[in-house]
């Protein structure tokens, strides 16, 4: 503290430092009095921020109920969902149809035709061998070395071995073949085999096929060991090609004694898949279980496979989309036929779309969003009681403290009046007259300056009276009237303004606080030098009275010692 000597007082033997900070405490009393009206100030503040921020709150309510586009919220509803569903968008038509399904859309799928013994069993057996290399000619000499043999294994036993002389042409060779004297069979011309000479792109090659133009499987398989030095066979690759909907043919390239699980992923994994999905089942057959099955990734006659070539092996058979079944769903609406090729689809109810699940009977409703409307009404409800109570605890006074609340003495004081006038504002947007005011929604005010809404009331004209609803919180441009909802976000936005009362008083305590923190600094500084003052006049006196002891007991000395001596004549006589 200014004027803290800690010798103070020793001279003297007083307590002058403790008379001075007593002296101190009593002029400090007056500031701190002071001060604490900086404190009620600074509650006062806190209190106008929150105030503000609920009817900033209440602002945001009445701003959402003045927008248009907020009372075109749309339901739907399905009275059957087990047959289908629907969603809506905003602004939708209110209507009501009835929806008849007759068809899924689906999926095409082919099984093959019969089953096989395992995974790994042959899709492509083949019934006849190439020369890998062709001639110019096909008097041209292929087997140039006497003492060159063929074996050609027909079926699982039948076989045909050729001893060939050398210097023997491909035409000799075909002969040689076909008259050998074991190529006898059940074939088309008698034989087991038959050897033919082809051209491609002007070369010659032989081909040695099954004697049965028809004949497949592994009755009919063609096999040949040679050991010409010239000329070499194989067995060709097959195509296997289809398309979907109208998209481009795909074709997948077989090569001989490719197995089910080969060919299942030669097709899914093909670059060009235009959107199938190949797999191999086990139907549970007590021999042949597995089978190929084939089904396109997309629903309805856009998805639908058309075979261009088969394997002869394993031909596969329509199943979904058999017979020329549709693959479209096919419904009805209100006794209007339809077809599409998904079940999900938003072009016949405007601002709808409908998923179908199965056939069946179901009734489509789109209504208002009242539950969303109701909810942004009691959002404002709620937000002016908050607002109201927030200022009325804080106005009154407080019996058991003896105190009033922050606000009392501003003008913040009646904003519950204000609000409650503006809460009984009239509009006539609507000209049908059903809703101007808020007691036509069910407005009630309550004992404690609350209101409330009867539910009844509000449900009622929500779903009787949507249009006239929307008016009077809306308004009406075109005639220039100002809808209710638009009234109060005006006022609250005059309220919370930078210019607004709010801001008027925030202004006024701030500068009471800051008048007061001023008067406070300039009383302790005054304080201050007032006590620096006295303390230096303290220091004097207890000098002057540490003197006036010691002449004290000087004089008290000399008179003992006169005392004394005077005693001693006194005594002679």
């Amino acid at each position: 503290m200014a004027g803290t000597i800690s010798t103070l007082g020793i001279g003297s033997g007083i307590d002058l430092q403790g008379m001075l900070e007593q002296l101190r405490e009593i002029d400090q009393q007056v500031v701190d009095a002071k001060s604490d009206k900086i404190k009620g100030y600074q509650d006062q503040l806190a209190e106008f921020t929150t105030v503000n921020n609920k009817l900033l709150t209440l602002k945001s309510s009445a701003l959402n109920l003045s927008l248009s586009s907020n009372f075109l919220g749309r339901t739907v509803t399905s009275s059957d969902e087990t047959v289908a569903t629907a969603t809506v968008v905003d602004g939708a038509v209110e209507q009501s149809d009835q929806l008849e399904v007759t068809r899924l859309a689906a999926k095409n799928s082919w099984l093959s035709a019969s089953g096989a013994a395992s995974a790994d069993s042959s899709v492509y057996v083949p019934v006849s061998t190439e020369s890998t290399t062709g001639v110019a000619d096909s008097a041209a000499t292929v087997v140039a070395h006497a003492g060159e043999s063929m074996l050609i294994t027909f079926g699982e036993a039948d076989q045909i071995i050729l001893n060939v002389a050398g210097d023997m042409t491909m035409d000799d060779l075909v002969t040689a073949i076909n008259t050998h004297v074991d190529n006898v069979g059940a074939g088309d011309n008698g034989r087991l085999v038959t050897a033919e000479t082809y051209d491609v792109e002007g070369e010659t090659f032989l081909r040695i096929r099954s004697d049965l133009a028809a004949g497949t499987g592994e009755s009919n398989r063609v096999a040949v060991n040679e050991d010409f030095a010239d000329i070499d066979f194989a067995a060709p690759d097959t195509t296997f090609s289809f398309q979907v909907g109208e998209g481009d043919p795909v074709s997948i390239t077989v090569a001989a004694d490719t197995t089910l699980t080969e060919l299942t992923a030669l097709i899914n994994d093909a670059e060009d898949n235009p959107g199938v999905t190949a797999a191999v089942i086990n139907d549970g057959d007590a021999s042949t279980p597995y089978r190929l099955t084939l089904q396109s990734n997309t629903i309805g006659e856009d998805g639908r496979i058309t075979f261009l070539t088969q394997l002869a092996d394993m031909t596969l058979d329509e199943q979904q989309g058999a017979g020329g079944e549709s693959l479209n769903a096919q419904f009805s609406l209100d006794g209007i036929s339809y077809q599409r090729q998904s079940n999900s689809f938003f072009d016949v109810i405007s601002g709808v779309t409908i998923t179908l699940e199965s056939e069946g009977t179901t009734t489509i409703t789109v209504g208002n969003n009242n539950a969303n409307i109701k909810d942004m009404i009691n959002g404002l409800v709620t937000a002016y009681n908050d607002a109201v109570q927030e200022v009325r605890t804080n106005s009154s006074y407080d019996a058991e403290t003896g105190t009033f609340g922050s606000l009392f003495g501003t003008t913040l004081r009646d904003l519950p009046n204000t609000l409650r006038n503006l809460m009984t504002s009239t509009v006539r947007a609507d000209e049908t007259g059903k809703v101007t005011t808020l007691f036509d929604l069910g407005l009630e005010f309550n004992r404690d300056g609350t209101i409330s809404l009867d539910e009844e009331i509000l449900d009622a004209a929500l779903a009787d009276q949507p249009d006239a609803v929307s008016a009077f919180f809306i308004g009406d441009s075109d005639r220039d009237i100002q809808g209710f909802a638009d009234m109060v976000n005006e006022r609250m936005r005059t309220l919370t303004g930078s210019e607004g009362q709010i801001a008027g008083e925030q202004q006024s305590a701030q500068d009471r606080i800051s008048d007061i923190e001023l008067k406070v600094a300039a009383e302790n500084d005054r304080l201050d030098r007032k006590y620096e003052l006295m303390a230096k006049q303290f220091v004097e006196l207890d000098r002057y009275m540490q003197q006036m002891t010691s002449l004290s007991d000087y004089l008290g000395s000399q008179f003992d010692s006169i005392s004394n001596a005077w005693g001693g004549v006194g005594s002679s006589k």
